[in-house]
């Protein structure tokens, strides 16, 4: 079995969360498997979470919400494959494996070997894995050797990844992705805001939330998006819907709680938000 300390400690994190979640007034989702990837180190940073800006976790929750939909919503537009990208300890190929969609996943080696080993030992089977670094890799050519449908109307899902990852890696691997596949969307979540620049944010709360999620979860998040035009300026892309995850609370049944926090917090959570990518 790989040690767990080789593993992004984030996928953990985002686990124990979810996990929580049938314990909740008005549950958002069922997540059945979560616990298998909880531990107390992650418990404890979902704690911290909390501690940083309490809204964090109930947006984890929202956003996960949301995921689920695109993914209900997309197949049942008539995609039929859906691709984990970086998804960690998503168990969306098994919350959805009736649902007619082929699922992908893709992530690097030490996070699916890991989650492989758990699915075996609760007699599930991992579902087509490419092992790799997405933003090194050939993603569409090593998902095809699996058995991927280039042309095929896809789903992407792009969770809990982009504020990681490096500026300047963006653009060219959507483009990578745009330039081998012909019909697909990708969602994922974001930062509204230059990460870059982060002095430059109006309000010092902002600021000093972020960097308090930051210590959380034990990364930095050093990409954001102010102005998502880019993907449609410097890629074959539009913008297909996009929004703030407090946004979509009253429709999740939580805009009660969600009102009810202090203006300040609601502004930060302004930050916060979703996009929907579709291939020109």
């Amino acid at each position: 079995m790989i040690d767990i300390n080789e593993i992004g400690a984030t996928a953990f994190v985002i686990a124990s969360i979810r996990a929580l979640e049938s314990e909740k007034p008005r549950p958002l989702f069922d997540a059945p498997y979560a616990e298998w990837f909880s531990n107390d180190r992650a418990r404890a940073a979902a704690q911290q979470m909390d501690a940083a800006f309490a809204p964090s976790t109930t947006m984890v929750r929202i956003r996960t919400r949301y995921f689920n939909r695109f993914v209900e919503r997309g197949i049942g537009s008539g995609a039929r494959q859906v691709v984990l990208l970086g998804g960690g300890f998503d168990m969306r190929a098994h919350h959805y494996r009736d649902a007619g969609a082929a699922f992908f996943e893709v992530d690097q080696k030490a996070v699916l070997e890991f989650k492989r080993a758990i699915l075996a030992q609760n007699g599930l089977e991992q579902p087509p894995s490419l092992f790799a670094n997405y933003l090194e890799a050939d993603v569409p050519g090593g998902l095809a050797d699996l058995g991927f449908d280039l042309d095929a109307p896809t789903l992407m899902i792009w969770e809990g990844n982009t504020m990681y990852l490096p500026p300047e890696s963006i653009m060219p691997f959507l483009n990578r992705l745009a330039d081998a596949m012909s019909s697909f969307q990708i969602a994922f979540d974001h930062f509204s805001v230059d990460l870059q620049n982060r002095d430059q944010l109006e309000r010092d709360k902002d600021r000093e939330r972020l960097e308090g999620v930051e210590r959380a979860m034990g990364a930095s998040f050093p990409t954001g998006f102010p102005d998502l035009t880019v993907f449609e300026r410097e890629a074959p892309f539009r913008v297909a819907g996009s929004g703030t995850f407090a946004g979509l609370a009253e429709e999740y049944g939580l805009g009660e709680m969600v009102a009810e926090y202090p203006e300040d917090w609601r502004e930060t959570l302004k930050l916060y938000r979703y996009c929907v990518l579709e291939r020109r």
